[in-house]
């Protein structure tokens, strides 16, 4: 079992460094650029400006679960409420941490937690006769 995970850990890994360029850089669009410190603003502050940040990371979690793969919703049973208090945590502690790198630690620590499987499907099983055509839309 030890060495599945540190074999899941050494992939991980991989693929996070595979995600940048030859440099280890990457382009970060909108909100995702500020710091944790002009975050904290945004959300004392309520109103626009939370709310680009609000958008961003809703965005920016809609692009794990598309690109990370047996990935169908990265937060699982962990409430946006929850997430967000951990976020916040952690940028009160890291004001001058930039907001995306912020919110990858969060995600990271959502991996393990994450639902891999819609609600309509219940497993291995119904996957298996959807493939096989034994679950057929009405």
């Amino acid at each position: 079992m030890a060495w599945r995970i540190a074999a899941l850990t050494l992939l991980l890994i991989c693929q996070s460094s595979m995600a940048r360029d030859v440099n280890g850089n990457y382009a970060t669009f909108g909100v995702g650029s500020q710091t944790c410190a002009e975050y904290l603003d945004a959300r004392d502050s309520g109103g626009e400006p939370e709310q680009l940040f609000m958008e961003w990371t809703a965005g920016h979690l809609s692009a794990y679960n598309l690109l990370l793969v047996n990935t169908y919703n990265i937060l699982g049973e962990t409430s946006t409420f929850d997430m967000l208090a951990h976020l916040d945590s952690y940028c009160r502690q890291n004001q001058d941490a930039i907001y995306i790198q912020a919110l990858a630690i969060q995600i990271e620590s959502l991996y393990d937690v994450r639902a891999n499987l819609s609600p309509s499907h219940s497993g291995w099983k119904d996957w298996l006769k959807d493939v096989r055509g034994g679950n057929k839309a009405e």
